[in-house]
């Protein structure tokens, strides 16, 4: 009988991917072109053992599994185009928390679409976190007009990534990791790129450093970090990686504080607080 990994290890996937907001703030590009060879370099990654798997008749690929893959590779694009703009206006910790609202969205799916139950629990988890929410806006209005753009971009971020995860989810049941992450990164590296051209973005490589960073950045963040989430969703929920996402805001700040000494607000901290309180308490009760 096969033998399920812990679902805890989705919080491997969460360290890695942490380290995304210190790349961004770091790599001297555009952020579409951040986002665009971040998912390319996660794609090429997986090219040689996708292309194995091919030769020798082991590929799980199927028209509907394909379909559905690009599809998801469309919402991960816009999670990175909104998510990785967001950080030229706002806050590590502001964007990161914002961002992190995906469980909301995807429960939200599975009460409208597949008819699940939700609790009384929940909605006070629901309207403990719009209120963290709200705290975090109105302190970054104070800051700029930027600020609150950027929020608005974070927030955005969220629901792409809440319909990746759940197309993810259903994806997995039946095609193979490689196959299913090969054809997501690839397919969302493609629409990053037309969104750069039709934005008229420079993805030259401005140095060798740059490149490098760029590429560390994909490998580590998407190649392991997002291909860790993608692997437990064939173990556990949609709902319980989403949830496990929330400690990116915690992680993301510690690192900004640390290495960028960027010290996040009063008002963002008790927002943050907040949220990740709302959505534990609707996660617990999940």
């Amino acid at each position: 009988m096969e033998i399920s990994p812990s679902k805890y290890f989705v919080f491997i996937g969460l360290l890695f991917s942490s380290v995304s907001s210190m790349f961004i703030r770091i790599i001297d590009a555009p952020p579409i072109a951040i986002a665009t060879y971040r998912l390319l370099s996660a794609s090429l990654f997986f090219m040689v053992p996708f292309t194995v798997n091919y030769l020798r008749d082991k590929s799980t690929l199927n028209q509907e599994g394909v379909l559905l893959s690009i599809i998801s590779g469309f919402f991960l694009a816009g999670h990175f185009a909104t998510w990785i703009s967001s950080l030229s206006y706002t806050t590590v910790s502001s964007s990161t928390v914002l961002v992190s609202l995906s469980p909301l969205f995807v429960a939200t799916y599975n009460v409208i679409v597949l008819k699940e139950r939700i609790l009384r629990i929940q909605i006070i988890g629901i309207l403990i976190t719009i209120i963290g929410a709200i705290i975090i806006s109105v302190g970054d209005f104070k800051i700029s007009g930027n600020a609150i753009f950027g929020d608005i971009l974070a927030f955005l971020g969220a629901i792409f990534i809440a319909g990746y995860l759940i197309i993810g989810r259903n994806v997995r049941k039946n095609m193979a990791l490689v196959d299913y992450v090969f054809v997501t990164y690839s397919s969302s590296a493609v629409f990053l790129f037309a969104l750069s051209m039709l934005l008229k973005i420079d993805l030259a490589v401005q140095s060798t450093i740059n490149l490098t960073l760029m590429v560390s950045h994909g490998l580590i963040s998407s190649g392991l970090g997002h291909t860790i989430y993608n692997w437990m969703l064939q173990h556990t929920t949609s709902t319980f990686v989403s949830t496990a996402t929330l400690g990116e805001p915690v992680l993301a700040s510690i690192m900004a504080y640390t290495f960028l000494s960027e010290t996040p607000s009063i008002q963002t901290i008790i927002g943050g607080i907040i949220v990740i309180a709302g959505l534990y308490v609707f996660s617990r009760n999940s």
